[in-house]
């Protein structure tokens, strides 16, 4: 162990005589030395040499590096803090690392890296993500990993342990089941005679996996489970229309249903998340004898979710001229300009999924009474004192995962009050949702954006952007409407196990489904 000494000189020595390679080389040793030493300014001085080194002509591939440094650095800072296995909902430390890494993995140099940095990357920022509650985004970047390299011993292990607490998490037994041997698998595999790890682990660690995957084992009969999961046994559906729609949706992951983050498996596509069961005090809706509202809300916004999901679909596959474009008599200003049916479907899509995410901010208030200003609600701010860039004391330590989740996703959108946030394109994603709902969005084709010699910038009225960026970007925030949908349903779920009292004299109501022949429009 490098004396306190050591740790200064170390700490002192300056980088810029040093090339980038060597720069890198000196960093990594002194993030290294200060997590094994639990020398926390080292970490910081780490953080300002990336710092200096970062206003260097970098090559792309070091840019993405250096941000992989940053990150483990700020670890280093939570280690050293104690903060690691804390409830704090607010936690700076992480959320740096996930800042960090979600640059790194966005990086255009990201590609250009060795397939082990590359799963390190992607398994590090999944593994924060899931920290703190956002498992479903974090099942996605170990599977992103594992594409990658599928031995990776880190990202099959810590996906195990993901898929685990998802499954305790659902009321179904089936759907729990079928999660739990999937982390089985996932355990298993990381202790594999030919699992990779990226660096010296103890026997320990391997051993606790071996363990873990045992308590899987001893909570379900798994040999059974895996003779009866059929995950791709389902048809997709009658036509070849509905089963190419199913299948485009579950290759991203689109449904309302767990089993999609298991992958784009036949059984998962159907949007079967439902609220848990509601419990009610009797004095709180006097008279009534209808279920808690929150429940037609919920369907609401599912019903929402899934026909701007159509709508997105249809806007990406349409390639033809729909014949209500026919007579409509517009100009062409000379940009590629797209103006189609089907752009709006792709437009109006965006727009309804980001809604979405307030809509369940509105339904947050509502269920845990926090008192907000109904007309100041939104997806950012409900987490907030009124008016102040400060937690809700209610939620500082507040023992529900998912909802903790929910706050984190959050973070993923950007805010005029609420400055920081965890998502790199979160402004993007907010100046195009301003433009399309306050401003003018205009859409240029695709192919001929990087053809043009200046990309047209609206001359102030608004915000030009390409249509496969439009594309993209309404998948991205679909998928956050996604996770936000069934985070809150499990939130609610843990809240009222939390709630229950044994003790308690209640009633019940049961609840029927809505007969899909009732989703007619009444023609008259």
């Amino acid at each position: 162990m490098p004396t306190s000494e050591d740790l200064e000189r170390l700490r002192d020595r300056s980088i810029a005589k040093l090339d980038d390679r060597a720069a890198f080389a000196h960093i990594a040793n002194l993030v290294d030395v200060s997590q094994d030493a639990r020398f926390a300014r080292g970490a910081d001085r780490a953080l300002y040499l990336l710092d200096e080194l970062a206003r260097r002509n970098l090559t792309v591939g070091h840019g993405a590096v250096l941000e992989y440094f940053r990150a483990n650095a700020w670890s280093v800072k939570e280690e050293v803090s104690g903060a690691r296995r804390s409830w704090a909902w607010e936690h700076r430390e992480r959320e740096q690392q996930v800042l960090a890494l979600s640059r790194a993995a966005a990086h255009p140099g990201f590609d250009e890296l060795g397939e082990l940095r590359r799963c390190q990357i992607l398994t590090n920022r999944a593994n924060q993500l899931n920290t703190m509650g956002r498992f479903i985004d974090a099942i996605e970047g170990w599977d992103a990993a594992l594409r990658i390299m599928p031995k990776f011993a880190m990202a099959q292990a810590n996906r195990g342990y993901g898929l685990k607490h998802y499954a305790e998490l659902l009321d179904k037994d089936r759907d729990r089941a079928i999660l739990l041997l999937h982390a089985h698998d996932g355990l298993v595999a990381a202790t594999a005679s030919g699992a990779i790890f990226d660096s010296v682990y103890p026997d320990s660690m391997v051993e606790q996996f071996a363990i873990d995957a045992r308590g899987c084992a001893a909570a379900a009969d798994l040999e059974r489970v895996q003779k009866l999961q059929d995950l791709d046994g389902p048809s997709l559906g009658r036509n070849k229309a509905e089963r190419a729609y199913r299948g485009w949706c579950l290759e991203r992951r689109l449904f309302l249903n767990p089993l999609n983050d298991l992958g784009a498996h036949s059984v998962a596509a159907l949007d079967d998340l439902v609220l848990p069961p509601i419990t009610e005090n009797f004095e709180e809706r006097p008279g009534a004898v209808t279920p808690p509202p929150a429940i037609g809300f919920f369907n609401q916004m599912k019903q929402e979710y899934a026909s701007a999901r159509f709508m997105l679909y249809e806007g990406l596959q349409d390639t033809g001229v729909h014949y209500s474009d026919g007579g409509v008599q517009l100009f062409d200003p000379l940009d590629y300009p797209m103006h189609s049916l089907a752009t709006e479907r792709v437009r109006t899509a965006f727009r309804i999924a980001y809604s979405l995410l307030d809509k369940v901010a509105f339904l947050v208030d509502h269920y845990w009474k926090l008192g907000k200003i109904a007309d100041r609600i939104n997806f950012r701010n409900v987490w907030m004192v009124e008016g102040k860039p400060r937690l809700l004391d209610r939620f500082k330590e507040c023992e529900n995962r998912p909802l903790r989740g929910l706050y984190w996703l959050s973070k993923d959108l950007f805010d005029e009050q609420l400055k920081q946030s965890t998502g790199p394109d979160a402004r993007e994603l907010h100046d195009i949702r301003n433009a399309l709902e306050h401003k003018y969005l205009q859409v240029h084709e695709g192919w001929a954006w990087p053809l043009m010699r200046t990309p047209p910038s609206s001359h102030g009225l608004g915000l030009s952007i390409d249509s496969d960026l439009l594309e993209a970007k309404s998948i991205r925030v679909m998928k956050i409407a996604r996770s936000a949908l069934i985070q809150l349903a499990l939130a609610i779920g843990v809240e009222e196990r939390a709630r229950a009292r044994p003790e308690a004299l209640l009633g019940s109501m049961p609840l029927y489904g809505l007969d899909d022949r009732r989703k007619r429009r009444d023609p008259t």
